[in-house]
């Protein structure tokens, strides 16, 4: 596709981005699944497997460098448990869906009626893609600009977590691997004074109920249930 065929609808993207791209072929690019390309064969060969090889590394160096400038207590071995954290695939494809990605990718038939828009693994790579765009387009400025802005509840839940281990993160990637819905987490009670609240929290995986925790915050609850859920998911798996 011509850079001049670029979907008006993408003006919409460019502004959740915060960046109007000088090159817009390189947006569309980065939204143009292989299953597309394949049907409608472009001259160009335009699909977005290069820029998303380009946006995985990006995207490793820019949460790394957010990391060594705001958390100058951390040795490297955090940092890096942190940065996996953050540019997991479970976390982009959370990133993606909160920007409404998948209503512009270009798919091929098959995948789009397969649910392709809503499928993890394809959102997370779109993203690296876009981020390898952005790149391209407009420099590390803009990538900074997206990271900080669309991966803020990612940073605050790493950031918390630092260390110690992931266990909403560790959830959502074993379900996700295992073909099925994310969890879902509904707060099921609230109790104490103003100063002192306990929440207590559900997880669940379409209507069944994984685990269940409870923590003197709402954030602190969840990491409770989803620990409980890999527990048992742990004993049912032996």
């Amino acid at each position: 596709m011509a850079e001049s065929e670029q979907a008006p609808e993408l003006g919409a993207l460019e502004e959740r981005l915060g960046h109007v791209f000088r090159r817009p072929g390189l947006l569309a690019a980065a939204l143009t699944h292989r299953s597309h390309a394949a049907e409608t064969n472009p001259p160009d060969g335009m699909e977005n497997q290069r820029l998303e090889f380009l946006g995985d590394a990006i995207l490793g160096a820019i949460s790394a460098e957010w990391l060594v400038a705001h958390r100058s207590d951390w040795r490297e071995g955090t940092l890096t448990k942190v940065r996996s954290r953050l540019t997991n695939a479970a976390a982009l494809a959370r990133v993606a869906r909160r920007l409404g990605l998948g209503d512009f990718l270009r798919l091929g038939r098959g995948e789009d009626q397969g649910g392709g828009r809503e499928k993890g693994a394809l959102l997370a790579d779109a993203l690296e893609a876009v981020m390898g765009a952005l790149w391209l387009d407009g420099g590390p400025g803009p990538v900074r600009q997206v990271f900080e802005k669309e991966f803020a509840d990612e940073i605050a839940e790493a950031v918390e977590a630092g260390g110690d281990d992931n266990p909403k993160g560790d959830l959502q990637e074993r379900l996700q691997r295992a073909g099925k819905d994310g969890p879902r987490y509904e707060r099921v009670a609230e109790s104490g004074p103003p100063h002192a609240r306990h929440f207590t929290v559900a997880v669940f995986r379409g209507e069944e109920r994984l685990g269940e925790g409870g923590g003197a915050s709402k954030r602190e609850a969840e990491m409770n249930a989803a620990r409980q859920a890999l527990e048992r998911l742990d004993a049912s798996a032996g």
